[in-house]
């Protein structure tokens, strides 16, 4: 089933290796590199599946700031929150939420973005 996710990284690297892997899953994506840039995306007419977002990002909020805007805002909107360097344990998630360790595999990949996309 096609989605359209957006994906926050600031990693150019990183995000056009999601990007790339998330197409062999019929991902689309649309990218930006902070969470400022994210937030007229979202308010726009776009209708996304999931959000993607590293947690550590530069700008006016990082990625957990980013969620929780997410959460109050758009409450059935899940997330997937990614970090390398700060963990995030399940229970401290909404149940739309889930954290992905950094580096990741193209299998924990898979299995996170399953676990949102639409039915």
């Amino acid at each position: 089933m096609s989605a359209t996710i957006l994906l926050v990284e600031d990693e150019e690297i990183l995000r056009s290796l999601l990007v790339e892997a998330l197409s062999l899953l019929d991902i689309e994506t649309a990218e930006c590199m902070n969470a400022d840039a994210a937030i007229p995306l979202l308010e726009g007419p776009n209708a996304f599946a999931f959000v993607i977002t590293d947690i550590s990002m530069p700008g006016t909020m990082d990625g957990l700031d980013l969620a929780k805007t997410i959460w109050a805002r758009w409450p059935h909107l899940p997330v997937i929150l990614s970090s390398g360097n700060r963990v995030v344990s399940h229970d401290q998630l909404p149940t739309n939420a889930s954290f992905l360790r950094k580096p990741w595999t193209l299998d924990q990949l898979h299995q996170a973005v399953s676990k949102h996309l639409p039915k």
